[in-house]
């Protein structure tokens, strides 16, 4: 008995139609491996549809993938930005943790005790402020005013720069420049506010850190060059060389004072505030009692007023006057002259 034949049944439909329904009958054909995939390859003409089934999977999945790494790195940026500090609090931070780190390291403390870290005012001391400001008051008495900030301002550990006091028919004006530490400059302005009645009030502040910084390190740099110049004047071996160093020396030594001299100011100005204060006492003119005695010296005496200031500007003009006197009066005897010769020519002959 032969081996049962494994090729492939395939059912296809048969011309002759089934006899019964009427319909065209199915009938099993066998055929070949190679025959098979080509009938199934005509069962499917529209290719493999299990294809796009998977690839919309994986899109589906790879949008999710990006989606979950996107909603990480916007995680992950707003905490950077929540823990994100300035550049002078992380240096001031970092300046106060090694302190105490080295504190610890001497005393033989517990390592596990949180770090310092820097106030905001202690941040703020260590810029570099000029703070001005400017009060006017209307006072009664314009001269106990004045008094009364010199005691404020020394109350408040400052002192008076420069004071002044003018006083006319109708005012007395009183200016005091007040030097005070920064730190109670809003206590003396309260303190000068009840002297009288507020009329103007400014205040101004410039912010002179960066120059300050500026100054300190050039001041570094002329330093270090300084420090160059006298070990090369010591190894200078003739004239010439050395008059060339000390020229340089010179120089760079006169920059170092000049720059000194700013930071000294800056100092000053940062570390006391300047607050002029102008105290002004309003008064009524004094008015004479009217009379023809009063009046009659009044006007003697505007009289004596006016010749003095005459032969005041007579002495002064003295010589221009004599100039252009002799000036005049030779230009008025030569036209004389002219004038008498004409007419004794227009006159007729006599018989």
């Amino acid at each position: 008995m032969g081996s049962a034949d494994r090729s492939p049944q395939v059912f296809v439909r048969s011309r002759d139609s089934h006899p019964s329904s009427g319909q065209p009958a199915w009938a099993p054909h066998r055929c070949s491996s190679a025959s098979f995939h080509e009938h199934l390859a005509l069962m499917r003409p529209f290719g493999n549809r299990e294809a796009p089934m998977i690839q919309s999977v994986r899109v589906r999945r790879f949008l999710v993938l990006i989606l979950v790494v996107a909603m990480v790195a916007i995680g992950v940026s707003g905490c950077a930005k929540r823990t994100s500090v300035s550049p002078e609090r992380d240096l001031a931070t970092s300046d106060g943790v090694m302190g105490k780190g080295n504190s610890e390291g001497a005393t033989g403390t517990d390592s596990s005790a949180p770090p310092s870290t820097t106030s905001v005012d202690q941040l703020a001391t260590d810029r570099k402020i000029i703070f001005n400001a400017s009060l006017s008051l209307d006072v009664v008495d314009a001269e106990k005013a004045l008094s009364d900030c010199e005691i404020l301002v020394a109350k408040y550990g400052g002192f008076v720069a420069q004071s002044s006091l003018q006083k006319s028919d109708t005012r007395v004006l009183a200016t005091a420049v007040l030097r005070v530490p920064a730190a109670r400059v809003t206590e003396l302005m309260n303190g000068l506010v009840g002297l009288g009645t507020v009329t103007s009030r400014s205040s101004g502040s410039d912010d002179v850190t960066s120059q300050y910084i500026d100054i300190e390190a050039r001041l570094k740099v002329l330093r270090a060059e300084e420090e160059q110049l006298v070990g090369f004047l010591k190894k200078a071996t003739n004239i010439k060389d050395m008059l060339a160093v000390q020229e340089q020396l010179r120089s760079v030594r006169t920059q170092i004072e000049q720059y000194e001299g700013q930071q000294r100011y800056m100092d000053n100005a940062t570390s006391l505030a300047t607050v002029t204060a102008q105290l002004v006492q309003t008064t009524e003119a004094f008015v004479a009692p009217r009379g023809f005695g009063s009046a009659f010296a009044q006007s003697l005496a505007r009289f004596g007023h006016g010749l003095a200031a005459f032969w005041t500007w007579f002495g002064g003009s003295a010589v221009f006057i004599a100039f252009y006197g002799l000036l005049i009066w030779a230009l008025a005897w030569i036209v004389l002259r002219l004038v008498k010769r004409h007419s004794r020519k227009s006159l007729p002959p006599q018989n």
